[in-house]
C-alpha cells in the first residue's frame, strides 16, 4: 500500500525523455494491471513505429486491442476527472507519457515510465503539460463472453459501427444542419406564395423587398449549412478512414499465411472497396434519412394549403417507390457482377505487372492482353446494362416530377376556381411537392448502394474475421527463446487446399550452433520445414518445442525475431538500400548498418556506389542482378542478432566465383552459438555445416554427419 503524499514531476518533467518507449512502457502497466502478458515484442508486433522506433500514439488502441483490451478517448480536466475513466494513458506534450492510475482532492495517482512504483502528484504539476484527450482503457468484456460462447457473434462490438459510433458528435451535427436545411427549403414557397397573393395585388414593393431580404438571408443561411455539412462530414469521414484504413491493413498484414485465400489482386480490390462502405454509410444515409423525414412533413404543409392535392404526391411517390424497388433487384444484381469483374480486372492487372519480365522473355503479352481483353468485355458489358438501369430510373423520377406538377397545376385550377385556394398557393404546393419527390426518385440507387455497401461489409468482414496471429496467448506469459535449441517429434503440415502434406513424421533435434544442410528434390519439404520452424506457419500435427517449449507458446513475432528466415524469393521492396535494411529493424544506426553489410559481403557491391545507402535499387530490387539481391538479403538478415540463421538456396543466382565469396563471408559472419540451416542443391556451400539431412517427400530419409551422408549417396548413386 503506497503512502499517501504528494510529490512534484518537475524533475521528471524537466528532462527531454527517458531511454525507450514511453508509450509501451505506459501500455506495459496497463497490461499487467489486467492481467495481461506485457511483452514489449507483442505490444509492438505488426503496428507501425516512427523514425526514432518509437510507437505513436494513435497506435495505441491497436496495441491495446490485440492484448484484449478496449479503449475510449476521452477529453476533461483533471481536476474533474471521472472515477470510472481509469486507467487512462494521458499524453503530455514533447511526446511524453504517463499513466494515470487514480483522482483524489486534487492529487493524481500516476505511473511514470520505466519507474518501479506510482506516486502521487499534484494536478496542478500535470495541468501546464496534459493535452485534454486520453486513452481510456477497459476490459473487454465481450471477448471474455465470446471465449465461453464462441458461437454468439455478438458479443463483441462491429468493427465498422465502433468507429461511426464514435464520431456520432459530428454527425449529430451534420443531422442537426440538415434538418435546419430542408426547413429553409419552405423560405422560397412562402416567399412565392406571399408575393402572389399579398404583394402584387396590393403593390406593396417596401414589403417585396423586406420578404426579399429575408429569403436572401435564408438562402445565405442555406448556403452557409451545406458548407459546413459538407465539411463535418468529411472531417468525421477522415477520421473513420483513418483508423478503419489501418485496421484493415493491419488485419491483411497479420492474418496468418496459413489462413489466406485469394488472389491478391482481389484482396487489394476488397480492401480499396472500403471507401464507398464508409462514404455511403457516414454521408448518403444521414442527410437522406433527414430527407425522408421532411418528406412527411412537406406533405403536411402541401395538404394544409391545399387539402385532397396532397393525394397527388403521395400517389407518385407510391409509384415511384414501387418502381424503384423493382429496377433495384435487376441493378443489385448487375451491381455484383460489376464488382466481380472489377475484381478480375484487378487481379489480372496485379499479376501481368508484377510478372511483367517473365510475360516479356515468354512472349505472352498476347495471350494475357487477351484474358484483360475479355475480362474488359465482361465489364463493359455490365456496365451497359447498369448505366441503361440506371438512365431508367432517372427519366421515370422526372416524369413522375413532371406529372405531379401538371397533376398539381390541373386540381389547383379547380380549387381556384371554386374559391378554395389562392394562384400563389398553387405555385407554392407546385414547388413543394418537387422538394418532397426529389428524395423518392433517389430511392431505387440508395437501396442499390446500400446492398452494394451491405455485400462490401460482408466481404471485409469475412476479412476481419480471419485469425490474427499476433493474438495467440494474448492472456498467458508469452516466454523467450533464451538457446534455440529445437526438438521436432512426428512434425507434419500441409498447406492449405494441398492434397498431400508437405512434411509428414518429421523428427529431428537442433542444438545450438549446429550448421546443418538440408539438400532433397524439389517440392521435397526443404523450404517448408524451414517456415515452419521459423514460425511462418504452426504444425499441422506432432510436437515442435523450442527449448522445451512448444513452438505455439511463442509469439510470432519473438519466433521470427530469433529465428531467422531468407526465402529463395526473398522479396527487397521499392525505396532505398537503407530502407530494405530496416525492415523489422527500424532502431539499428548506420553502424550496424555497415557492419552487416560488411560481414555479408555486400559492402563490395554498395560501398562504391556515391548514393551509399541512399541508393534507389527500384521496384522488388529490379535495378540489382540476382547476386547483388542475394547479397543484400543476407545483409538485412543479420542486421539484428538471431539464435538461427535458416538460407533456401542463397546462392541459386550466383556464378562460382561470387558463390564463393558469399560462403566465406556467411562463415565469418556466423556466431559461435548461432545455429545455420541452409536448404540447397549447390555442392559448395555444403563445405561450411557439419550435419546433413536429406529429405523426400515430406520425409526425413537420411541425418548424420556430412561427410558420412555424402559418401552414403555418391555410394547409392554408383550401384
Amino acid at each position: 500500500m503506497l503512502e499517501r503524499s504528494t510529490l512534484s514531476l518537475a524533475e521528471w518533467l524537466s528532462h527531454q525523455g527517458t531511454p525507450g518507449d514511453e508509450l509501451v512502457d505506459c501500455i506495459a502497466h496497463v497490461a499487467r494491471h489486467f492481467d495481461r502478458s506485457p511483452g514489449v515484442v507483442g505490444l509492438r508486433a505488426g503496428l507501425a513505429v516512427d523514425e526514432s522506433g518509437r510507437l505513436p500514439f494513435h497506435q495505441a488502441e491497436s496495441a491495446l486491442d490485440q492484448i484484449g483490451l478496449l479503449t475510449d478517448h476521452v477529453r476533461g480536466r483533471l481536476d474533474k476527472w471521472r472515477p470510472g475513466n481509469l486507467p487512462a494513458i494521458l499524453p503530455l506534450r514533447n511526446d511524453r507519457f504517463l499513466l494515470l492510475l487514480d483522482v483524489r482532492q486534487g492529487d493524481a495517482l500516476v505511473q511514470l515510465p520505466h519507474a518501479p512504483e506510482p506516486v502521487w502528484a499534484a494536478i496542478s504539476d500535470l495541468d501546464g503539460h496534459f493535452t485534454g484527450e486520453a486513452l481510456v482503457v477497459m476490459a473487454d468484456h465481450g471477448r471474455e463472453r465470446a471465449e465461453e460462447r464462441p458461437w454468439d457473434e455478438r458479443a463483441r462490438q462491429h468493427w465498422f459501427w465502433r468507429e461511426v459510433w464514435r464520431a456520432r458528435g459530428s454527425f449529430g451535427y451534420v443531422m442537426l444542419a440538415a434538418a435546419i436545411i430542408n426547413l429553409l427549403a419552405f423560405a422560397l414557397p412562402l416567399f412565392t406564395m406571399n408575393v402572389y397573393d399579398r404583394i402584387i395585388p396590393n403593390k406593396a414593393a417596401s414589403s417585396l423587398w423586406v420578404l426579399g431580404v429575408g429569403v436572401m438571408l435564408a438562402f445565405s443561411l442555406d448556403f452557409a449549412l451545406r458548407l459546413a455539412r459538407a465539411r463535418l462530414v468529411d472531417e468525421a469521414g477522415r477520421e473513420i478512414d483513418e483508423r478503419l484504413s489501418q485496421r484493415l491493413f493491419e488485419k491483411v498484414m497479420n492474418v496468418p499465411l496459413a489462413s489466406r485465400a485469394g488472389s491478391t489482386g482481389a484482396l487489394a480490390r476488397r480492401v480499396s472497396e472500403f471507401e464507398s462502405v464508409r462514404e455511403f454509410f457516414t454521408s448518403t444515409t444521414v442527410v437522406l434519412a433527414i430527407d425522408v423525414l421532411f418528406l412527411f412533413f412537406f406533405v403536411g404543409i402541401i395538404a394544409l394549403l391545399g387539402g385532397w392535392l396532397a393525394v397527388v404526391p403521395v400517389v407518385m411517390m407510391g409509384i415511384m417507390a414501387a418502381a424503384g424497388f423493382f429496377l433495384q433487384r435487376s441493378m443489385a444484381r448487375l451491381s455484383r457482377d460489376a464488382q466481380a469483374d472489377a475484381s478480375l480486372q484487378n487481379a489480372a492487372l496485379v499479376e501481368a505487372i508484377g510478372g511483367i519480365e517473365t510475360l516479356k522473355a515468354c512472349r505472352a503479352e498476347g495471350r494475357v492482353l487477351e484474358r484483360w481483353r475479355r475480362y474488359a468485355r465482361m465489364s463493359a458489358a455490365t456496365q451497359e446494362k447498369l448505366r441503361r438501369l440506371s438512365s431508367t430510373s432517372v427519366t421515370l423520377a422526372a416524369l413522375c416530377q413532371q406529372v405531379t406538377s401538371i397533376a398539381l397545376v390541373i386540381g389547383g385550377f379547380y380549387m381556384f376556381a371554386a374559391g378554395s385556394i389562392s394562384m400563389g398557393a398553387i405555385i407554392a404546393i407546385v414547388m413543394l411537392a418537387g422538394r418532397s419527390l426529389s428524395p423518392v426518385g433517389q430511392l431505387a440507387f440508395v437501396i442499390v448502394r446500400a446492398r452494394q455497401a451491405m455485400t462490401t461489409l460482408g466481404s471485409l468482414q469475412t476479412l476481419i474475421d480471419q485469425p490474427d496471429e499476433r493474438l495467440d496467448g494474448a492472456r498467458g506469459i508469452i516466454p523467450k527463446i533464451r538457446k534455440g535449441a529445437i526438438v521436432a517429434k512426428d512434425l507434419e503440415f500441409a498447406y492449405p487446399g494441398a492434397s498431400q502434406p508437405s512434411l509428414r513424421g518429421i523428427n529431428l533435434k537442433v542444438e545450438p550452433g549446429e550448421r546443418i544442410g538440408i539438400i532433397g528434390r524439389v517440392a521435397s519439404g526443404k523450404s517448408t520445414l524451414g517456415r515452419v520452424i521459423c514460425g511462418l506457419y504452426p504444425p499441422a500435427g506432432g510436437v515442435l518445442t523450442i527449448d522445451d517449449i512448444d513452438s505455439r507458446q511463442y509469439h510470432p513475432h519473438e519466433l521470427r525475431s530469433a529465428f531467422r528466415y531468407v526465402g529463395q524469393d526473398a522479396e527487397l521492396f521499392s525505396g532505398s538500400v537503407r530502407e530494405n535494411l530496416l525492415l523489422g529493424a527500424r532502431e539499428a544506426d548506420d553502424a550496424k548498418l555497415l557492419e552487416a553489410l560488411e560481414r555479408s559481403g555486400a559492402s563490395r557491391f554498395f560501398g562504391r556506389d556515391a548514393a551509399g545507402f541512399d541508393l534507389h535499387i527500384g521496384e522488388r530490387g529490379n535495378r540489382l542482378s540476382g547476386g547483388q539481391r542475394s547479397f543484400l538479403v543476407l545483409a538485412r538478415a543479420l542486421v539484428e542478432p538471431a539464435k538461427l540463421l535458416f538460407l533456401d538456396e542463397p546462392t541459386g543466382a550466383m556464378d562460382n566465383q561470387t558463390e564463393n565469396l558469399f560462403i566465406d563471408h556467411l562463415e565469418k559472419a556466423l556466431e559461435p552459438q548461432q545455429t545455420l540451416i541452409v536448404s540447397t542443391h549447390r555442392h559448395a556451400l555444403l563445405r561450411i555445416v557439419d550435419r546433413l539431412i536429406v529429405i523426400d517427400q515430406g520425409v526425413v530419409l537420411a541425418d548424420g554427419p556430412r561427410d558420412e551422408i555424402i559418401g552414403h549417396l555418391q555410394r547409392g548413386a554408383g550401384q
